[in-house]
């Protein structure tokens, strides 16, 4: 059990020490590849999760809405895609996802819902051509940390122009350890 922890710890440890500046890794004295992304303008696509029987939002959606939520204050020229199907009780995920958001404050002029996904890929699928119709520079993708590689495979294969990946915590720490790291790191670099 102890030596699941190592790698992961390793890799934080290392991460850290190297963006405080405590050591300087081999390809340091190499010149910097630009990452290339633009954040002037981004998309938040938060992506549903199913809902309960009775149409009321999980703990983790409401979760994802939330940290989406939290990015967005940030970019406020930026739109926010909440972006599910899958109906319970006569209310898509998209639909639960913006009453949310505006029963928290956030403007609805803002929201674009995508309600017809059932699935990641159709997430991504329906989700890329609003991001573009809307004139953004790029996605941040707002997920969970056990789904973060496969609805970034999933945004990548259907054209999307991922320029970070915000995960909430789930599942196996060892994963939320190296999800955060790659979180922490994505927005500087071309892997996230």
């Amino acid at each position: 059990m102890r030596s699941r922890w190592k790698a992961p710890v390793a890799a934080v440890a290392l991460a850290l020490v190297t963006a405080l500046g405590g050591i300087e890794p081999a390809l340091a004295h190499a010149a910097p590849t630009p990452a290339g992304k633009d954040f002037s303008k981004p998309a938040i696509v938060i992506l549903g999760y199913g809902l309960q029987p009775n149409g009321s939002m999980r703990p983790l959606l409401r979760r994802r809405v939330l940290a989406g939520l939290a990015v967005a204050q940030g970019y406020p020229q930026s739109p926010i895609i909440v972006t599910g199907g899958n109906p319970r009780n006569g209310v898509t995920e998209a639909e639960q996802m913006r009453r949310m958001l505006t029963m928290l404050g956030f403007p609805n002029h803002r929201i674009i819902v995508e309600d017809r996904a059932n699935s990641t890929v159709q997430n991504a699928r329906f989700s890329v051509p609003l991001a573009e119709e809307a004139g953004t520079t790029g996605i941040i993708l707002v997920t969970s940390s056990t789904h973060q590689g496969r609805a970034d495979g999933d945004f990548i294969a259907a054209g999307g122009n991922i320029l970070a990946t915000v995960s909430y915590p789930d599942g196996n720490p060892a994963l939320n350890i190296t999800q955060f790291v790659r979180d922490a790191l994505s927005p500087v670099t071309n892997f996230g």
